[in-house]
């Protein structure tokens, strides 16, 4: 956060000094910044990552609080076009006078916080949440996922093309057609088990990759299909 930090100095703020229903920029001077480094909810509503302006509407019911990208915006170049997020927060109207504007974060968990604003004896609490349980999550299953079909079959068809470890080409293959049939991975099927020997398993799986490829009507795979068909029969 940066932020600025005016006193109350004896004065009526809010209502006076920050006249109600108007854009106030939560501070004096320079505009109030904020930077997540992942995308969070605000108050239940999304926001991406990133720095963005923080402005607000106050009122004596109903606050709103804006998240603005333009990082130059003021007082005289406000749009509301730039705002990426709005969310309406109630105050809390304290017994104990705040004498300097404070920004903070209190309540804090592994996933939550609340930023607040305190300034007088008004106390504007946001909820704040960074589903980093559900990121991590994510990130695990994903690894755990690993290698994916498409990288499966082009290790295979490496293996294959450049006369490598057959054996090791047929595992790849196998592991490829394990997380779907396709008539490309089960045509790779028929030319590897071909070029260990066994024909008549090729000729198999190149009639499952016909069928495939007549489905989606995919025609150069029949063919081709076709061709190593009669060529292994001779």
């Amino acid at each position: 956060m940066e932020f600025s930090r005016p006193n109350v100095g004896g004065r009526k703020i809010f209502g006076y000094v920050v006249p109600m229903g108007n854009i106030w920029r939560l501070g004096a001077n320079e505009s109030t910044k904020f930077t997540t480094t992942d995308s969070i909810t605000v108050a239940g509503k999304g926001l991406s990552k990133g720095t963005y302006v923080l402005l607000a509407i106050p009122n004596e019911n109903e606050w709103t609080i804006i998240f603005n990208k333009n990082l130059a915006v003021g007082y005289d170049n406000y749009k509301p076009e730039f705002n990426v997020l709005e969310v309406k927060i109630k105050p809390q109207y304290l017994k104990d006078l705040t004498e300097t504007f404070t920004i903070q974060t209190t309540n804090i968990t592994k996933n939550t916080c609340d930023l607040e604003f305190i300034w007088e004896k008004t106390l504007i609490r946001i909820p704040l949440v960074n589903e980093i349980h559900t990121k991590i999550m994510k990130q695990i299953t994903d690894k755990l996922a690993g290698i994916t079909q498409g990288e499966y079959t082009a290790m295979a068809r490496y293996y294959l093309e450049n006369d490598l470890d057959i054996k090791a080409a047929n595992e790849y293959i196998d592991k490829a057609i394990a997380k779907g049939e396709g008539y490309g991975n089960l045509r790779l099927k028929a030319l590897i088990t071909a070029k260990m020997g066994d024909k008549k398993a090729a000729i198999e799986w190149a009639e499952k990759s016909i069928v495939r490829a007549k489905k989606f009507n995919v025609t150069d795979y029949v063919r081709m299909n076709e061709e190593s068909i009669n060529e292994w029969k001779k």
